[in-house]
């Protein structure tokens, strides 16, 4: 993917998880990181200009979606994950003594966005490219915020179809290389730390939005 498209506007990178049909719509569950705290704090940088402007009124909780690799605040831009240590920094920040959780939420999205990704890029014998678990796409923000609120209920699934996603979703084969290799690296240090048990990968239940 293009880094000058991410400066453009706010890219979400979801990773595929599962293929469902949704009343008769084919369907992909994809997952997104997610940075919780349910304490209060001082300040907090909100980038919502009507919140910020208002004195007096402060954030008990907040949730916010990783949406660029944790470069250091010194950055300029969004950056791409392009290693497994990128991925890494997001679940470092519960250990740097700051009240965080970091977690994984799922969003649904019609397969017909993310099959428009591929279009161009090698195909099979079948002619449509191989969807694997794990690879991940990026999402322009307001196509996102539609897919989020489909998956909570807020939208119907016509309303959802009539989003207009052209050129809204991009394929990232550098992130699913880096997020392939952090599962790895996951894979065998639970290895080595039960040598005794064989490691297996379990597969959430799917559910329906």
């Amino acid at each position: 993917m293009d880094r000058g498209t991410l400066q453009e506007d706010v890219y979400i990178p979801v990773a595929v998880d599962a293929e469902r049909d949704i009343e008769d719509i084919p369907m992909v569950r994809a997952t997104y990181f997610v940075v919780r705290t349910d304490a209060p704090m001082a300040f907090w940088e909100l980038e919502l200009p009507t919140l910020t402007s208002l004195h007096g009124v402060g954030a008990i909780g907040l949730a916010g979606v990783v949406y660029g690799a944790l470069r250091g605040s010194g950055s300029a831009g969004i950056d791409l994950f392009t290693s497994s240590g990128d991925v890494a920094a997001i679940f470092a920040l519960e250990s740097e003594g700051l009240p965080l959780s970091v977690d994984l939420e799922d969003v649904w999205i019609p397969r017909s966005w993310i099959m428009a990704a591929f279009s161009g890029e090698e195909s099979t014998d079948k002619g449509d490219p191989q969807l694997a678990r794990g690879e991940v796409f990026r999402v322009a923000l307001p196509v996102f915020q539609q897919a989020y609120r489909y998956t909570a209920g807020d939208l119907d699934i016509v309303d959802l179809l009539g989003t207009a996603a052209a050129s809204q979703v991009h394929h990232s084969p550098e992130e699913t290389d880096a997020l392939h290799a952090w599962s790895v690296e996951q894979i065998e240090i639970t290895r080595q730390a039960f040598p005794s048990k064989t490691v297996k990968l379990r597969y959430r239940e799917e559910s329906s939005a």
